[in-house]
């Protein structure tokens, strides 16, 4: 049975009018954002997260987890900003993934529990690269641009480290992914080594609500493309992979985003995997389309570090 419906140069706009509510709504302590934006009715907009089945498979997950054989989580702080490596203890790749966690601009990693040393190891598995994970501040105490600022920063790190530009895949899901657009908008505006690829899961792009302030915005202009980039501009942006679920309300942020970047003639891959939630790729390795989804993640990772021929 198909699942995904894939998107590259040849796909047509087909994205989703959003509303203007939006609910945050933050799943036990496990940390697993959730954002629902309805139009009219709150629920109108099916998220089409089961909370008995999907929450429990996460909480499974999360209490299970443990740091696998012959990994190595290492913590550093540069300049104030808290960060962790993920690698195997074997590693001597020079590839490395910069991972921007999520949880709306307002939790920090920490509060995400296990989520992102989950996420770290499954890209070092699947990379074989070392991961580096940026505990960036957050609202509301910290509103834009901090985070934007603690990204710029991690990123320019890893290149006085000398790491290069053309080895560092910056990934990131929910808010993390409209950071991680954010991030890249910012270099290349900049004139900024831009990174060899970036990878999105469910991005959170448009941050602009007639009828909520969303704290991350503070007291700027929710429009700006470093808040919002829903409203960038994506010309000589690097190749992207974006992932979004079929049945979440962040559907549209992604589509729209994707269209800009293939009319711009980015190297762009958007795959929506029909009737998943947000951020769904979490409940690897029990759910068949999370498998699915860090498969092909797998295989951009590959095309993009090894030069493979695109599929």
């Amino acid at each position: 049975m198909e699942i995904a419906v894939r998107m590259t140069h040849r796909s047509k706009r087909n994205y989703l009018i959003l509303g203007s509510l939006i609910v945050l709504c933050f799943i036990l302590y496990i940390g697993l954002k959730v954002i629902v934006i309805g139009k009219g009715s709150l629920f109108q907009r099916k998220f089409n997260f089961d909370d008995n089945a999907h929450i429990q498979m996460l909480e499974e997950l999360n209490k299970e987890w443990e740091l696998p054989e012959g990994y190595t989580i290492d913590d550093i702080e540069y300049n104030g900003l808290n960060m962790n490596w993920v690698y195997p203890k074997d590693n001597s790749s020079d590839n490395v993934i910069l991972q921007l966690h999520g949880g709306a601009y307002q939790r920090s990693l920490a509060e995400n529990g296990t989520n992102y040393q989950r996420f770290a190891v499954k890209y070092a598995q699947i990379s074989e690269a070392r991961v580096l994970t940026i505990d960036y501040r957050v609202a509301p105490k910290h509103p834009y641009p901090a985070a934007l600022e603690d990204a710029v920063m991690a990123y320019q790190w890893l290149l006085d480290q000398g790491y290069k530009a053309e080895k560092i895949i910056i990934v990131g899901d929910s808010a993390g992914g409209g950071l991680t657009l954010a991030t890249a908008l910012y270099l290349r505006d900049n004139d900024l080594p831009l990174p060899a690829a970036l990878i999105t899961m469910s991005a959170w792009t448009k941050l602009d609500y007639k009828r909520m302030d969303v704290p991350y915005v503070g007291s700027s202009d929710p429009k700006d493309p470093y808040i919002s980039p829903f409203y960038g501009e994506y010309s000589r942006f690097p190749p992207i992979l974006m992932q979004v679920g079929g049945e979440e309300a962040l559907l549209g942020d992604t589509l729209e985003v994707a269209d800009k970047a293939l009319i711009a003639g980015v190297d762009i891959t958007q795959t929506t995997y029909k009737d998943m939630f947000h951020v769904f790729q979490l409940l690897y390795p029990l759910l068949p389309e999370a498998n699915n989804a860090w498969v092909e993640v797998e295989e951009f990772i590959d095309r993009i570090f090894n030069h493979t021929d695109k599929q």
